[in-house]
């Protein structure tokens, strides 16, 4: 998919924010730590028969009753759902611009919603719609003049925190995340991050929030995770490592379906006090692969990028646990599983781990947001 086939509305809007205070600058260790990230598959969807297929991206949340949702450009506005064993239940979604209707939440991102339904951004109609358990319209809240690519219901139950293309209050274009309330109201916002640099994070737009009410965010072309309260718009913590593997950019063309890739933080994850960061980096066998693309027969970008998962204390930057996974690594957006996409024979295939510790001093599994 052509990133020139998004028609991008960039018009700033006024925000007022908070005075910007000192934050704190927490390097991240570079001591590799006793304890190693586990990733046992648990689960895959996608068989011959199903009516709808898996692309580049494919977007997946867990509800509250175990169902999988998934949705991808390939399927335009129909989603598919997933029983808790991996087999497939139905299809949803219709296409169009009015209440209920979606052109593309493949490009956007899925969330469970508190009632058991689904939260479903589709940044064509730059809309999160809220869906019941049984697929039933709850409601819309318009997000603005943004194309939002992620978002995170906020921390207060009413709004959203949401992450995309926008406008910061001195009309500088770029990435951009926002708290809106439910009528699609700003009520702050970040710095914009300049468009040459966020493109590296198209797809991704990694966020997730702790106890505290903060938003976790990463920094695109940097291996940095900053901590933005949206309360008073400012950022209180920036996590920064300089690590050997991480390749800055800048990003080349076509990404990420050429090689060689720059390193992207494509999620991150909050859960009980630690940070759990992704990162797509370029695989060791990519300059014997420069000549392959996504039309070649595979699904995604395995033979280009790997996966490295470091679990940070966000307190003192302490490397808690770290694995090296040789697959291109998502994040379900109920944040309790990462997932690749592969094929079996012709077939494609979202394949869900469950991430767990393994080692000396490893502190409890799990993980919560994504």
């Amino acid at each position: 998919m052509s990133f020139a086939s998004c028609r991008l509305s960039l018009v700033a809007i006024l925000v007022v924010t908070a005075p910007v205070r000192a934050q704190e600058v927490v390097p991240i260790s570079t001591d590799y730590p006793q304890c190693t990230v586990m990733l046992e598959e648990v689960l895959s969807l996608g068989e011959i028969d199903d009516p709808g297929t898996i692309g580049l991206p494919t977007w997946i949340t867990r509800l509250e009753s175990g169902d999988f949702v998934l949705a991808t450009p390939e399927n335009g506005a129909e989603m598919m759902v997933y029983d808790a064993e991996g087999r497939y239940r139905e299809s949803f979604g219709r296409s169009g611009e009015g209440p209920g209707e979606f052109v593309d939440p493949g490009m956007g991102r899925l969330r469970p919603s508190p009632d058991g339904g689904v939260l479903i951004l589709d940044p064509m109609t730059r809309r999160i719609t809220s869906l019941s358990a049984t697929r039933e319209l709850l409601g819309a809240t318009q997000i603005g003049d943004m194309m939002g690519m992620n978002f995170l219901p906020a921390a207060s139950g009413s709004g959203f925190i949401v992450g995309g293309w926008g406008g910061s209050a001195d009309g500088t274009p770029g990435g951009v995340t926002r708290m809106i309330d439910a009528e699609g109201v700003t009520l702050a916002e970040t710095d914009a991050v300049p468009r040459e640099r966020w493109l590296q994070q198209f797809f991704f737009f990694p966020m997730t929030t702790d106890g505290e009410g903060r938003v976790w965010r990463a920094r695109p072309t940097e291996y940095v995770v900053e901590a933005w309260d949206p309360e008073d718009s400012t950022v209180h913590i920036r996590l920064e490592g300089s690590p050997d593997w991480f390749t800055p950019g800048p990003p080349q063309p076509g990404y990420p379906l050429e090689a060689p890739g720059p390193s992207v933080i494509g999620s991150l994850a909050y859960d009980e006090g630690l940070l759990w960061i992704a990162t797509s980096v370029a695989d060791s066998e990519w300059a014997q692969l420069s000549g392959w693309s996504v039309d070649d027969g595979d699904l995604d970008g395995n033979k280009l990028m790997d996966t490295v998962i470091e679990v940070v204390d966000p307190a003192t930057g302490a490397l808690v646990a770290r694995a090296v996974h040789d697959e291109f690594l998502w994040r379900t957006g109920d944040g309790a599983f990462l997932y690749g996409l592969r094929r079996d024979g012709l077939i494609p295939q979202v394949v869900l781990y469950s991430p767990s510790f393994e080692g000396e001093e490893c502190p409890s599994p799990g993980a919560s947001s994504g």
